[in-house]
């Protein structure tokens, strides 16, 4: 089984071109913009790493066959399933337990004797507490573990590459952008940040 260990790439200078677009889909501006990247530099692979299947069918379909044209391999990463499934379960555990919880709590109410009882209180504590556990767990999912997940990916499709200087693709989404850069740079590679909803792309490479 795969773990969350991320190694540094050593003896290889690469440069990763970290791209999002704001807008939920491509039009001809933005394949535009993608255009004048790759005439500008050339990349041994991309990735497509997008959060929800909406966006997928709108922008991964159409993005993978412009790559396609331009001969570039490209890889969809994301956190392993069962990875994720193991982290649910216990966000639907608490998630079952807030329902069993509530609903006790809404017999309670409607008993005069229960109404401002310590016991009523402390159950409505319980729920509240419950209820920020699980939105810090679904929180951290998404924006902390998934993102290490995938930064493990990239430098695992990076090192078996050959040449020791060489730029990558890579496609994401709003919600991990900064976290991804972070770890990224953290990992001794140099990132150019770009959005392709600009309409001038030579402004928007950092």
């Amino acid at each position: 089984m795969e773990t969350l260990e991320i190694k540094p790439i050593k003896k290889k200078k690469i440069t990763l071109y970290l791209i999002r677009n704001k807008n939920r889909g491509l039009d001809k501006n933005q394949l535009q913009n993608l255009h004048e990247i790759l005439e500008k530099e050339k990349f041994r692979f991309a990735i497509l790493d997008f959060n929800d299947k909406q966006l997928k069918e709108s922008y991964e379909q159409p993005l993978a066959k412009f790559l396609d044209k331009f001969w570039i391999p490209y890889f969809s990463v994301d956190i392993p399933d069962y990875v994720r499934d193991l982290l649910n379960v216990e966000i639907f555990e608490k998630e079952a337990l807030i329902n069993e919880l509530e609903a006790e709590y809404e017999n309670l109410s409607f008993s005069e004797a229960e109404k401002n009882s310590f016991k009523l209180q402390s159950l409505n504590s319980w729920i509240e507490l419950l209820k920020k556990e699980v939105e810090s767990q679904k929180a951290s999912l998404e924006s902390t573990i998934k993102p290490r997940w995938i930064v493990k990916k990239v430098l695992d499709i990076a090192k078996m590459i050959r040449n020791d200087v060489f730029s990558i693709m890579h496609f994401t989404h709003e919600e991990i952008y900064s976290e991804l850069k972070n770890l990224f740079e953290s990992n001794n590679i140099k990132v150019k940040k770009i959005d392709i909803s600009q309409h001038v792309i030579k402004k928007i490479i950092a």
